[in-house]
């Protein structure tokens, strides 16, 4: 199985966060394992909605990952961990480049190379195939955006060796109660960063329909504007309805737009009330032939892995629970990394 979608910030054991932070000495405000531990484990009764997911937990991994040794060493035990839990054979690890910069200690290049070399080094040791992912923001400028958008170009030119990719894409992630998903001028802008990295061979895909903040209409602004490969949950299209279910279904479909689906984390963000709404959604999309595959998106945040995520749903979804089979071959056809998409077996290096 390939997890397409899976966040840096929520992707690393508390474990593994807390030696980087004794071996960097950054002074925080936890002052114990227990400590940290305890914060970063998350329940659904821990917050209201997906704001509040947002803003709470990741200014605290994304400090601790803030530097060179940190970056490497968090990317390398997010694949490793996901591979010894459910025998992953791909991960795409996305991640906002900029925000593991320390405020300006550390450089973008130094960031970005340390990544890289631990994509490297876990590709080599689980031959697993691994690719990066840069996350824009809603919540940033268009200059922050722009800045991320230029390093991705500068870094894609990588290729497969033995299994690492390197930078294989750009994703817009933040908040959608921004409102910039149905933003005319804002958006401009954006399609004018996502055609110049689309230009540079990589792939794009975006979150939106999350919630109804975004909704529908942001869903099918983005598809109309944005034009993404993927989209980054999009779960409010099973609440569209007559001619705008159909252009959205019609532009999905026809397009082959993958629909990155994550039932742990909707239900603890309250973004649904039940799995049952995410086995609708799933029967619908495979009525409508649009595809779609079931992600982590915060594995160690919300404690689940990817076989999890599939087990979860053929338990819901009971007797139609062969409509899964289908999600490992959507997600490796719409893979950013061209090793899994075409297949090639990663050979140990000897």
């Amino acid at each position: 199985m390939i997890d397409l979608h899976c966040h840096l910030g929520g992707a690393v054991p508390s474990s593994v966060l807390w030696e980087i932070l004794c071996d960097s000495g950054l002074q925080t405000e936890f002052r114990s394992f227990e400590n940290l531990h305890q914060f970063l484990t998350v329940t659904s009764k821990d917050f209201h909605d997906l704001d509040d997911f947002l803003g709470r937990y990741f200014h605290v991994t994304e400090l601790i990952q803030s530097s060179p040794h940190a970056a490497s060493t968090a990317v390398y035990h997010a694949v490793a961990k996901a591979y010894r839990r459910a025998e992953i054979k791909g991960m795409e690890i996305r991640y906002n480049p900029l925000k593991r910069v320390h405020g300006g200690h550390h450089t973008l290049g130094a960031i970005i190379m340390a990544t890289v070399q631990g994509m490297q080094r876990v590709s080599m040791h689980y031959h697993v195939n691994t690719g990066m992912i840069f996350s824009m923001g809603k919540e940033l400028s268009h200059a922050s955006n722009w800045t991320i958008v230029e390093a991705a170009v500068a870094f894609c030119s990588h290729g497969n060796l033995n299994g690492a990719h390197g930078v294989v894409g750009i994703d817009m992630a933040g908040p959608e109660s921004t409102g910039v998903d149905t933003d005319d001028e804002w958006l401009e802008e954006a399609s004018r960063m996502v055609e110049h990295a689309r230009a540079a061979g990589l792939g794009i895909t975006w979150h939106v329909g999350e919630t109804d903040a975004s909704g529908v209409d942001g869903m099918e602004k983005i598809m109309e504007v944005i034009k993404p490969d993927r989209i980054g949950h999009g779960i409010v299209l099973r609440k569209a309805e007559g001619k705008q279910r159909e252009r959205l279904c019609a532009m999905l479909r026809e397009r082959n737009v993958c629909l990155e689906i994550f039932p742990s984390v909707n239900k603890v963000t309250k973004s649904i009330d039940s799995f049952d709404e995410i086995a609708d959604l799933i029967r619908m999309v495979d009525q409508e032939n649009i595809p779609f595959c079931l992600n982590t998106d915060n594995p160690y945040l919300i404690h689940t892995n990817l076989s999890a995520e599939y087990d979860l749903m053929r338990k819901t979804l009971g007797a139609d629970a062969g409509l899964l089979d289908q999600g490992p071959g959507h997600a490796k056809r719409a893979s950013f990394m061209s090793g899994v998409r075409e297949g090639k077996p990663i050979n140990p290096i000897r």
